[in-house]
């Protein structure tokens, strides 16, 4: 299906420029020439892009887009203004602009800018029905894929979450373990309990001891009362225990009796305690291996192992990429000013470029600080940190209209008809269609000319309306 952009401006040579040089990328365009029949426009048909003059009778661009932005119409917005100052560029962004641009504009520039908006709003709509669906199948909390080895974690989780097994998740460290363990809690018949997390690699045994069990008054110097351990807090709920391979085996001795019987006591106590707590743990290394190198108990390793996930790094599911910086980007768009909204192409190529040993923590922690130095609206590779895009020299400039996929003659020959296709609207609106005076101002017959202008299907008589130099400030 076509894409289908709607112009609107009051001045009928920019909407027909407009007009041409976009139907010309393959868009479907409509045109207003005020601001409330493009609102009756956009209300009737689907659109997804509208370019709109900013200064208009009636109603002002800034209008028409605070109106479809209150009604929540999904599609992109570019505002075109001659008034190229701070305070209109930041007044228009505010009002939920996606770009501006300044007038007289470039075709070329302004191709660009449809282009990558259109390409976003694909990225985002593609996020939101991601989300979607995620919520009509599963409680999957903050979890965005559509990579076929997660989809199959997603359909693992939502069988076993509400059996109440004891869960073993293996992936490397930053792949989102503790969300999969939320999710599996969120499955259970006890999601209306507690779900209590501990990183087992941080504390050391005497602190590890008294986190999970809790501890009596006067049990050792600094414990001046009694304290509820992770497995008390956890009742009727679920205990997530990342890195449990790293637990010391007189640790692995008192989890193993916890998983045996519910039982345990406090430090320095003597009640014996019981819960009901379903377990979920979690390392990034293989405790099969630790098993056989005598570091991890066998028999604590199997009560662990009724139920295992995998999760594949980020690097094995790079299609994932634009979709999660996508979501990040807007988690994190609130902290500036004005919102950053949007990833350039070369930015997103260095996300998906990169390795990510940090796999998904790297990625938000990224697209945090790439928020953070972005330099107005838009993340360039630049923002992004120097160890996931790093600083090279800059490359020759090159056209972005060059596509070194097709041979040289076909490109060539498209390239020449754009800009004669461009050449000859500015022309005829320039001398109001009239054949003669184009003829002498280009410097070829009029039958060259008219040739010209059958052959781009352009009707002089259209732009015998208005005079046309460059497009006016709006």
């Amino acid at each position: 299906m076509k894409r289908r952009i709607l112009v609107v401006d009051d001045t009928p040579l920019i909407r027909e420029h407009l007009r041409v040089i976009l139907e010309m990328d393959g868009f479907e365009v409509e045109t207003a020439s005020d601001g409330r029949t493009a609102l009756a426009c956009v209300r009737e048909r689907v659109f997804h892009l509208v370019i709109t003059d900013l200064r208009m009778p009636d109603m002002s661009g800034i209008e028409l887009l605070t109106a479809v932005r209150a009604e929540k119409l999904p599609f992109g917005v570019i505002v075109l203004t001659g008034h190229g100052d701070t305070q209109v560029a930041l007044d228009v962004m505010k009002a939920g602009a996606d770009d501006f641009v300044t007038k007289p504009y470039e075709p070329d520039h302004l191709r660009f800018l449809v282009q990558r908006i259109l390409e976003r709003r694909r990225l985002i709509d593609e996020l939101q029905q991601l989300r979607m669906q995620m919520r009509e199948d599963y409680s999957f909390h903050n979890m965005v894929s559509k990579s076929p080895k997660m989809r199959k974690v997603f359909d693992l989780i939502k069988q076993v979450g509400p059996l109440g097994s004891t869960v073993l998740v293996y992936g490397e460290t930053g792949t989102g373990k503790e969300l999969v363990a939320q999710a599996i809690h969120a499955a259970d018949t006890r999601r209306q309990g507690p779900f209590v997390a501990l990183n087992c690699a941080v504390l050391h045994d005497s602190l590890l001891e008294s986190e999970l069990f809790g501890h009596e008054r006067g049990s050792f110097t600094g414990a001046d009362k009694r304290k509820k351990g992770r497995f008390e807090y956890a009742d009727n709920g679920t205990l997530f225990l990342d890195e449990v391979g790293d637990v010391s085996p007189a640790m692995q001795a008192k989890l193993l009796r916890v998983l045996q019987s519910g039982t345990f006591e406090r430090v320095g106590g003597t009640e014996t305690l019981k819960v009901d707590v379903r377990i979920v743990a979690a390392s990034n290394k293989r405790l099969e291996e630790e098993v056989k190198a005598g570091r991890f108990r066998s028999d604590l390793f199997y009560r662990l192992n009724v139920i295992r996930v995998d999760l594949p790094a980020l690097r094995e599911r790079p299609e994932d990429i634009p979709l999660l910086a996508m979501y990040f980007l807007e988690k994190f768009k609130p902290m500036s000013t004005p919102p950053v909204t949007e990833i350039d192409s070369e930015a997103m190529q260095a996300l998906i470029d990169h390795t990510w040993p940090g796999h998904v923590r790297e990625l938000e922690n990224a697209i945090k600080a790439a928020v953070a130095m972005a330099d107005g609206s838009v993340i360039h590779r630049d923002a992004l940190p120097p160890a996931v895009a790093p600083r090279a020299r800059k490359p020759i400039n090159t056209s972005p209209l060059i596509d070194i996929e097709r041979p040289l003659p076909d490109l060539t020959n498209d390239l020449i008809g754009r800009v004669e296709r461009d050449y000859f609207v500015r022309l005829l609106a320039q001398y109001r269609g009239n054949v003669a005076r184009c003829a002498k101002h280009s410097g070829l017959s009029r039958r060259s000319v008219t040739q010209k202008l059958q052959k781009y299907e352009l009707d002089r008589t259209r732009f015998k309306d208005a005079a046309f130099v460059e497009p006016v400030e709006g």
